[in-house]
């Protein structure tokens, strides 16, 4: 199910075109059904497509939302954050194989409705995912915090922020 990106090409093949391999076009597809399975929150299925002890890392995140998920037990706890928002879309723009044929570079493009406060979130993603074993096995996001504080507002974001802070002696 191709999602209308275009795709770089892994190696030469015959008369010196690029072409992706086998392994790596089955590693794409089981990108696409990840961000399809988290537009869609569909939690058993995003976990299939996993390691047990995968690892998900998502750096500068806002308080009282994870920024690291360590094995399908977190990954289920973790979920819960996806309620804050309207069912979504997260469009991969486009996909870069790296040179470790496990690893890959995505780009991709959310739209999503903050339940609460009913703004629109809009966010660019870069992506690195690692695969052993035919599943993903590590996940890191990076996107720009600043949007999801404008959804949000700042001053709900703030009042978390100071529940989380630690008490001063």
């Amino acid at each position: 199910m191709p999602l209308g990106y275009e795709s770089t090409r892994c190696h030469l093949g015959k008369d010196g075109i690029v072409m992706l391999d086998t392994v790596r076009t089955q590693k794409i597809r089981i990108i696409e059904q990840f961000f399809f399975r988290i537009s869609t929150k569909d939690l058993d299925g995003l976990l299939a497509l996993c390691t047990e002890d995968t690892q998900m890392s998502i750096p500068y995140q806002l308080p009282g939302f994870p920024d690291y998920i360590d094995g399908a037990d977190e990954v289920r706890q973790a979920w819960s954050a996806l309620d804050r928002y309207e069912p979504s879309t997260i469009a991969i723009v486009n996909v870069e194989p790296m040179l470790n044929p496990d690893a890959f570079l995505v780009e991709a493009k959310g739209h999503m409705i903050v339940a609460e406060t009913g703004r629109p979130y809009r966010n660019d993603y870069l992506n690195i995912f690692r695969f052993r074993d035919g599943k993903i096995a590590e996940w890191t996001c990076y996107r720009d915090p600043m949007r999801q504080v404008a959804a949000f507002g700042a001053e709900k974001l703030a009042t978390e922020a100071d529940s989380l802070a630690p008490m001063a002696s």
